[in-house]
């Protein structure tokens, strides 16, 4: 993962992160989380902070990890100073294994340079029996079918059905307990013109079914 750093660094919207909050969308990525469960809990490629400072305000003890300096100094502005932040790779995470109760990494993992790599660091800092919360991408939502449309700006993204997605965790003795949609960004996110036109796009295939979803909610438990 150590050769896209100066990407995230250097390239990557993370000034735009910071000043927009999508709540409905972050609500969403939780509902299914039991919190009543965690104590301490782990964000892998936690960007700016903004699902961490959700958790935090569930009362968790939460720790973030990002591979960019830059997003971990602007989450700053979010944070409270209780949630401790560490530059990390997410393919070599510096905690031991078994520490966290809940482990979830939104819509970060598929960029990876071996996202299988991630994902046996995501299960081993997790307990057994912990929570594990992951966003994954579509290779089959409609408008990757029709072409219109061909991934984010980032040099890696692991593109997968839902049921290549349960297989590849099912591999990490991690088990699919709950599976749901992302909802996307809001249409206005940002004031570039193409970026509105797919993000409502996005929107009307919404209510397709399941398998043409944009991306997957997965919430799963480590074994």
């Amino acid at each position: 993962m150590n050769t896209d750093r100066e990407f995230y660094e250097k390239e990557y919207h993370f000034d735009e992160d910071v000043e927009v909050i999508d709540q409905k969308r972050l609500q969403r990525f939780f509902k299914h989380v039991d919190f009543s469960r965690i104590r301490i809990s782990l964000d892998v490629g936690c960007g700016v902070g903004w699902a961490l400072k959700y958790c935090f305000s569930k009362g968790l003890r939460c720790i973030g990890s990002d591979i960019s300096k830059k997003a971990l100094d602007l989450s700053r502005k979010v944070l409270n100073p209780e949630v401790k932040t560490v530059v990390a790779d997410g393919e070599k995470l510096p905690f031991i294994s078994d520490r966290f109760d809940f482990v979830f990494s939104l819509g970060s993992i598929e960029h990876f340079s071996s996202p299988d790599a991630g994902l046996a660091e995501i299960r081993r800092v997790t307990k057994r029996g912990g929570q594990i919360l992951l966003v994954v991408p579509n290779s089959y939502w409609i408008l990757n079918k029709l072409r219109l449309y061909k991934g984010t700006e980032q040099p890696q993204e692991m593109l997968a059905t839902l049921g290549e997605w349960v297989r590849f965790i099912r591999i990490h003795q991690i088990r699919v307990v709950n599976i749901g949609k992302d909802i996307g960004p809001t249409i206005l996110k940002n004031r570039n013109p193409i970026g509105i036109i797919k993000r409502a796009l996005l929107k009307f295939t919404l209510a397709l079914p399941l398998s043409f979803s944009y991306q997957f909610i997965l919430v799963c438990i480590r074994e």
